[in-house]
């Protein structure tokens, strides 16, 4: 899933139309930090469908997710392909029981591949992303694109969707002009939630490759 499929005149005129955008992205950054950060954690059931840059094909794949902040992930693709993704603070497994193999990466190098992971972790986001809030016509609630600051990222753009304060859908692009769209349903935020979601271990007979091993 994520790690296989796997971010947007002259002298007094300039220095006005720089100054006010400045104000206007920090204002997104700050609105969009401040909704992520009032869910401490979060439980829901999600749609992915992802499309070819030309639309002519697509696949959906449904699942179930879980976070906690700051750092904990869960995302689990029930059908048509299980797949487990955990998330830990410092450390990310992949789980791919048709392949009998899980995956572990060092967290921070993997996060940028794995946007959902803004919903549990977005202490850094002004740093990776320029934030722009949007006006989507006939759509209510609140709408953000995060355009990568650096060139070799993964996706060229991101966007995010919010009804009463609460996200409901992700819309991502990455740079072969590939689309996914996230849809959450059955939301449940700040309610307790098991540390045994977070966890992992490799069931027997499974194939391990530590990436968190490589120098």
């Amino acid at each position: 899933m994520l790690h296989k499929m796997k971010p947007f005149f002259f002298a007094r005129c300039v220095t006005v139309f720089v100054l006010s955008n400045t104000t206007y992205a920090a204002t997104a950054t700050s609105d969009l930090s401040t909704l992520l950060e009032n869910v401490k954690s979060m439980k829901a059931n999600f749609t992915q469908t992802t499309s070819t840059s030309r639309g002519h094909s697509q696949k959906i794949s449904y699942g179930r997710m879980a976070l906690q902040r700051p750092g904990k992930f869960r995302w689990e693709i029930i059908k048509p392909m299980p797949q487990l993704i955990i998330a830990n603070q410092s450390r990310l497994w992949v789980y791919d029981p048709d392949l009998e193999q899980v995956t572990i990466r060092t967290l921070n190098k993997a996060s940028g591949d794995t946007p959902a992971l803004f919903l549990s972790n977005n202490a850094d986001l002004d740093q990776h992303y320029i934030v722009k809030a949007m006006e989507k016509n006939g759509s209510q609630g609140q709408w953000f694109l995060l355009t990568p600051k650096k060139k070799d990222a993964m996706f060229e753009s991101i966007q995010m969707g919010f009804t009463d304060h609460q996200i409901h859908e992700m819309r991502l692009k990455d740079n072969l002009g590939n689309n996914t769209v996230i849809q959450f349903q059955n939301i449940q935020n700040n309610s307790g939630l098991s540390s045994a979601l977070f966890t992992f271990k490799p069931p027997a007979r499974v194939d391990v490759i530590d990436e968190t091993r490589k120098h």
